[in-house]
């Protein structure tokens, strides 16, 4: 059990504090008249601000101009009160500017394309993936994975689950786009996207986004076509081989949703998935090494968006 000043806790708390530390927009606001016991005794005004990553957060405004709906703000250090024994208690609020945010433009259409995230179990894909949508929710929405497998803890809905007997059937009857059987000993691992979940998010003019396999990955490229797919291939970070095993390993292992015997299988698959980058090289526009998450996401970004104006 993970005590509160557990560095996993910690590590936690500082991204979340690094997280609330961009500027934003200013969705709506209120104004608190009887605050908090022990905070200064005066009028607080309170806002809920949409960041740059997506993510709302509600803060205090600063500034003593007028807060309209749409102004942009910027986050800053305040300190908040001193408690009884004299220590100094900081918050983040946020300063309004005299800018309003741009208007959103008109949302491309993205039929035909799909984006694709690909790489060896531990490396990343799916909190890549979910941070992407977030932020690029009125772009991309991500294609749920049909499974055959159980659910497992941390798996955060990103699977639709059936039987073995119903995946059987959407694969003879041509309902799924692509598919897999993983080679596995301990768990029954299959793997697919229905064809009616892409058309569905192309119906809403935004790109589906996919976290596959490497088998999935040639499955989509051979029902669309490769130049369909904007495909991204993900590494772990190390100078060798060894190292990015040993780095993936250390992932499952913390993330904790694996036995061991399934973890060992990974790895083997793992060893197979690294090599595959070279082998396969054609089914990647771009292969990035997930060391620095902010920045793989901001190159991801600039990807999308170039592919929403072309």
């Amino acid at each position: 059990m993970r005590t509160p000043d557990s560095p996993a806790v910690a590590a936690r708390a500082l991204a979340r504090h690094r997280a609330r530390l961009l500027p934003g927009t200013l969705v709506s606001f209120t104004t608190v008249t009887h605050p908090p016991k022990g905070f200064p005794d005066r009028a607080r005004r309170i806002g809920l601000i949409e960041l740059t990553d997506g993510q709302r957060v509600l803060g205090t405004l600063a500034g003593s101009a007028e807060p309209n709906i749409g102004q942009m703000v910027i986050p800053r250090m305040h300190l908040s009160r001193v408690n009884e024994e004299g220590l100094r208690l900081y918050e983040i609020v946020y300063e309004l500017t005299e800018r309003m945010a741009e208007p959103k433009s008109d949302m491309k259409k993205f039929p035909g394309y799909i984006l694709a995230f690909t790489g060896p179990s531990g490396v990343g894909k799916t909190t890549v993936s979910l941070l992407l949508t977030k932020m690029l929710g009125d772009f991309t929405t991500k294609v749920p994975i049909v499974t055959s497998r159980s659910p497992k803890e941390g798996d955060d809905q990103e699977y639709d689950y059936v039987s073995s007997k119903e995946f059987e059937r959407l694969e003879k009857s041509g309902s799924l786009a692509a598919w897999a059987h993983l080679p596995s000993e301990s768990e029954q691992r299959s793997y697919g996207y229905r064809m009616s979940d892409i058309l569905a998010i192309w119906e809403q003019g935004k790109l589906p986004v996919v976290v596959t396999e490497m088998h999935l990955l040639q499955g989509l490229a051979g029902h669309f076509g490769r130049r369909a797919i904007l495909s991204f291939g993900l590494l772990p970070p190390g100078e060798s081989k060894r190292a990015m095993l040993s780095h993936l390993l250390h992932r499952m292992r913390v993330r904790g949703r694996e036995t061991d015997a399934q973890i060992e299988e990974r790895l083997i698959n793992a060893q197979a998935d690294l090599d595959y980058f070279t082998r396969a090289a054609h089914l990647f526009d771009h292969i990035l090494v997930n060391e620095d998450l902010d920045a793989v996401l901001q190159v991801i970004k600039r990807h999308v968006l170039e592919l929403a104006k072309a």
